[in-house]
């Protein structure tokens, strides 16, 4: 799955990478989590390996506070979010955004300079729709954000080079859930933070389905 990896690194990375003026309150909210993971990748106090945990749950902190996890896990199981009992929707939206800060956090470290390059903001009602261009060192990578407002305005869709976040792990989920439960979809998920937390590469979320 490497368009997936691609894409859902490049999601983080940008995170960490922006440090352009914006302008408009949905960037603004963006901005000010973005100065925070900068911040934290720019301490001195939680550099090298032996600080990996400490500066981790750190930036684990900042994601949660302009990525709306819930809205991004109702809109990824699409369909199927009305399977889950209440219950079950939390422990989905749980597990789901364990897994893809445990899985793609670790692209923050790789903070090299690059540039993003904001090429406009669009606001519909409570939607807004962003978007850059990140340049690295060897091309130009374009990366649209969808953003909402409930009290805040959250992250809750990337779109890099035309594949978005949301409806790749859709087409995932649908496929599972047309053949099993909701806990059989989360059981999966446990099982890859487990093995993350092994050390294991995981390049597919929910592992391929025959």
């Amino acid at each position: 799955m490497k368009k997936l990896s691609i894409l859902v690194g490049t999601l983080l990375l940008v995170a960490a990478l922006c440090s352009t003026a914006l302008a408009g309150e949905p960037q603004d909210r963006l901005r000010s989590g973005i100065e925070k993971v900068i911040a934290i990748l720019s301490d001195a106090s939680l550099k090298g390996a032996a600080k990996r945990p400490d500066r981790q749950v750190k930036l684990r902190a900042v994601a949660d506070g302009f990525f709306d996890w819930r809205e991004l896990s109702r809109r990824a199981a699409a369909e199927g979010w009305n399977k889950f009992a209440p219950k079950q929707q939390d422990e989905f939206v749980a597990a789901f955004s364990e897994l893809l800060q445990k899985t793609y956090i670790r692209k923050l470290e790789k903070y090299n300079n690059e540039k993003v390059n904001y090429l406009g903001e669009q606001i519909e009602g409570n939607q807004a729709f962003l978007k850059t261009q990140v340049t690295m060192k060897d091309k130009t990578i374009p990366i649209n954000y969808v953003m909402i407002k409930h009290d805040q305005w959250m992250v809750y869709d990337v779109v890099v080079e035309g594949v978005s976040l949301v409806k790749n792990y859709r087409t995932q989920f649908a496929k599972i859930l047309s053949k099993d439960t909701p806990d059989a979809l989360i059981q999966r998920i446990k099982d890859k933070i487990k093995s993350l937390d092994e050390g294991k590469n995981v390049d597919d979320v929910v592992g391929k389905e025959g």
